[in-house]
């Protein structure tokens, strides 16, 4: 008889050996594999794997067999899986929802006129009366004035604004158009029109010629937005060939979108098998031709201000790569992402101090930054000998340092923080199989990456930028053998070739600037 119940204790554990990896596999098969169920299915098949995994527990602790060791390592992996049935859906449709490809974002188009404070201070006479509901004008009461825009320098936008008056009138919009954002603004400054239709993104073109002030001088009366596509569509696995993703960050904080100016401009190209990767930064002033203008040269913050699809395009052409991928974030993110790490550590070449408050000192060496700190190192250059040119150095030593942290074992530990932390402050067209594929390679595998970086300097002149015409601005005229350098690195990547970290040739700069200017 003993003999009898040992046997059906051997084929109870193997039974329950078999439901344990029946389980495993369906675990594998719903949660990492497809990815088209929405989260109530999910939810729905992890619940019932959980509760199939409580009967399967329930038998173990209730099944008497000699083998201590079996049965105890039989109950962890039910709680294990258990857990997991049910935490893991919710973590995959996080995922899902952060990094889920982007079809199409919004951008403001403003209805500006000068304020009181202003109008009063220079006397203006014939001011246009109409009516407001809250702190927006009722748009029927607009119908008489006279509107100033640029076509040519901001067409979609002016175009979808008079679209959208004609539409609250019934009626047509009476308007004067001007050549270029600097006319425009100088006609409503000099009162020549009532209000000023433009994109909120070009406010910061106003900026660089020279109307500091702009937003403080003037009221936006009213809003519209205008949907915005990129017809880019990501290509990349991330684990079978190599990559290159855009990152584009600008000096702002709040919502994202994917037209306005990018003040980093950052490539990261990747191979996933040859484990290589290069950083490379462009000067966000770089005097390069520009696809919108028909390849008139522009300062390459000002790409951004005709969309994201503009920026790949004319970034690619300069550097004769393929760009696909992009991720657009901005000062939240970048803040929230630090403190979700545990903040990063950079070996800083020289002192230099903060020159606005709250006036910190980086000292020379190793330094470790968390949140705000990490922001003010990345931004500062009026105390920097090289100025932009610093300031993007810092940038990519804090990003190798931030893709080394989160590539880490720590990093892991601190992924459902990164999750949060970039909640609703990241912008990009990978999507979410893509990072599964990733993440999944970097956990398997351990891979550790090998990075370079290098940052492309040039000549600092005055020139007249294509988003600014009859304007002369600061722009930067990059080295071509810094450049054609940087080709070169890009192109060992692809190939698979191991990297070492070298230095960039001396500057130097072939063209000849009457012929582009």
């Amino acid at each position: 008889m003993s003999s009898v119940n040992n046997k059906k204790r051997v084929v109870s554990a193997r039974f329950y050996w078999l439901i344990l990896l029946l389980c495993a596999i369906v675990f594998y098969i719903t949660f990492f594999r497809i990815q088209i169920f929405p989260i109530r299915w999910k939810l729905l098949t992890g619940l019932v794997l959980a509760l199939v995994l409580l009967i399967t527990l329930f038998l173990n602790v209730h099944t008497s067999y000699r083998n201590v060791f079996t049965k105890f390592v039989n109950i962890f992996l039910s709680l294990c899986l258990i857990g997991a049935s049910v935490l893991l859906p919710y973590e995959l449709d996080k995922v899902g929802a952060l990094f889920d490809a982007v079809v199409g974002e919004k951008a403001v188009v403003n209805v500006y006129r000068m304020s009181n404070a202003y109008m009063s201070a220079h006397q203006f006479s014939n001011i246009y009366q109409y009516e407001m509901d809250g702190d927006r004008a009722v748009l029927s009461s607009l119908r008489e004035a006279e509107f100033i825009t640029s076509l040519s320098a901001d067409r979609e936008n002016a175009q979808y604004g008079l679209a959208q008056l004609k539409d609250a009138f019934n009626d047509n919009v009476s308007y004067t158009d001007y050549d270029n954002l600097m006319e425009a603004a100088d006609a409503l400054y000099n009162h020549k029109g009532d209000f000023l239709i433009m994109g909120e993104a070009d406010e910061s073109v106003l900026e660089d010629m020279g109307y500091d002030t702009f937003s403080l001088d003037t009221v936006k009366v009213a809003s519209f937005t205008r949907n915005v596509t990129s017809r880019i569509v990501s290509q990349a696995s991330l684990t079978e060939q190599p990559f290159t993703i855009f990152i584009g960050g600008n000096d702002e904080e709040g919502q994202l979108s994917l037209e306005g100016r990018t003040d980093v401009d950052m490539l990261v190209s990747v191979n996933p098998k040859s484990h290589q990767a290069a950083i490379i930064s462009m000067p966000r002033d770089a005097y390069i031709p520009n696809p919108y203008y028909g390849g008139k040269k522009d300062k390459l913050t000002h790409f951004g201000l005709k969309g994201i699809d503009n920026t790949l395009e004319g970034l690619g052409d300069y550097l004769d790569v393929k760009i696909d991928n992009y991720v657009i974030v901005n000062f939240t993110t970048y803040m929230n992402i630090i403190n979700a790490v545990g903040g990063v550590d950079v070996d800083n070449p020289y002192e230099f101090t903060y020159t606005y408050e709250p006036y910190d000192t980086f000292p020379e060496g190793q330094v470790h930054l968390e949140g705000y700190a990490a922001l003010e190192y990345v931004r500062e250059r009026k105390s920097l000998d090289d100025g932009d040119f610093g300031r993007a150095y810092h940038q990519q030593l804090v990003m190798k340092a931030l893709i080394n942290k989160i590539t880490s074992p720590q990093g892991i530990v601190h992924f459902n923080d990164i999750l949060d932390s970039i909640n609703g402050n990241i912008m990009t067209n990978l999507s979410s199989d893509a990072i599964y594929g990733l993440a999944q390679k970097q956990l398997s595998q351990k891979i550790s990456w090998n990075l370079v970086n290098y940052h492309v300097i040039g000549d600092s002149d005055m020139a007249e930028p294509a988003s600014m015409p009859g304007q002369y601005a600061s722009v930067v005229y990059p080295y071509d053998n810094q450049v054609e350098f940087c080709r070169h690195v890009i192109d060992q990547v692809e190939a698979g070739d191991i990297l070492t970290q070298e230095e960039m040739p001396e500057g130097e700069y072939y063209e000849n600037k009457k012929e582009i200017n």
